[in-house]
């Protein structure tokens, strides 16, 4: 299975062969340039200190190389360098470029996020993506009160089927920015409150927006679920302590004194559940 992977620039302790090696690059790619200019047809060959490493070296860069180490030191095999990362993990491998220096890029493991999606008429979408651990790894507010008068006129009309048209027009910017950062993410799943369970007009009105996303969701291939919401905003999303106390906008705990804003510990809780149990 291929793994996703982020390259992180190292620093370089003990240069080892590179300065070597990377000499031999200037020299050969100098040379058939060179042999180009008078019209030789020529096919480039790796120098000859890099065919003995037994790995990649295409556009300047080299590897994949193995590397053995610990703590935030690294040791790449058969060059003899050492270089030096302070990024959590242990990385994949290490891969040299020469495009400009020489530069060793660490590989490291990205986990896929899952991601809970909380809407509202405060924040309409509120991202909190989580990933090893239940760990926050980014969160994000999208779309603001401007669609509050629209919700509210909503809710007021017997005769509503007129604002649909206009929940529908003012949540396209949003929308479209909620799709950005999650393909951004690149999320393993997708969590989302599963409205039909309020069928009030506002649980209604965020239906028609929450169907909006589940369109785009399955038109850019992005694996979506929906869970029950009930409790998401009471439960503590640091303790678990099941009846906390909402005050306006802000969640607290009375167990451990957590605070957050509401909708990002209710989406929190959507990514938790779904880290838990799906």
């Amino acid at each position: 299975m291929f793994m996703k992977e982020v390259l992180v620039e190292a620093k370089i302790i003990d240069f080892g062969k590179l300065k070597e090696i990377y000499s031999d690059v200037l020299y050969y790619t100098a040379y058939y340039k060179t042999l180009q200019k008078t019209g030789v047809k020529v096919s480039a060959s790796p120098p000859p200190l890099l065919k003995d490493l037994n790995a990649v070296y295409s556009a300047n860069r080299l590897g994949p190389l193995k590397i053995t180490g610990e703590g935030s030191y690294y040791k790449i095999e058969k060059i003899n360098a050492l270089v030096k990362a302070d990024m959590q993990g242990f990385p994949l491998h290490a891969i040299v470029d020469f495009n400009d220096g020489i530069k060793v890029l660490l590989a490291y493991p990205v986990d896929e996020p899952i991601v809970g999606i909380d809407l509202g008429i405060r924040h309409l979408f509120t991202v909190v993506a989580i990933v090893k651990e239940g760990k926050v790894y980014k969160s994000k507010y999208i779309g603001s009160a401007n669609i509050l008068d629209t919700f509210t006129k909503y809710m007021s009309e017997t005769q509503s089927l007129s604002y649909v048209r206009e929940i529908k027009n003012k949540v396209k910017i949003a929308l479209k920015e909620l799709l950005e950062f999650l393909m951004e993410l690149n999320p393993r799943i997708v969590v989302l409150e599963d409205l039909r369970f309020y069928d009030a007009k506002i649980g209604r009105g965020l239906r028609i927006v929450e169907d909006e996303l589940e369109k785009e969701l399955m038109e850019k291939g992005i694996r979506f679920r929906r869970i029950d919401p009930r409790n998401t905003s009471k439960i503590c999303s640091r303790c678990g302590y099941k009846k906390g106390e909402v005050l306006g906008s802000i969640f607290v705990c009375p167990a451990c004194g957590y605070k957050a804003d509401r909708d990002f510990n209710a989406a929190y809780n959507l990514a938790l559940k779904c880290y838990y149990t799906c």
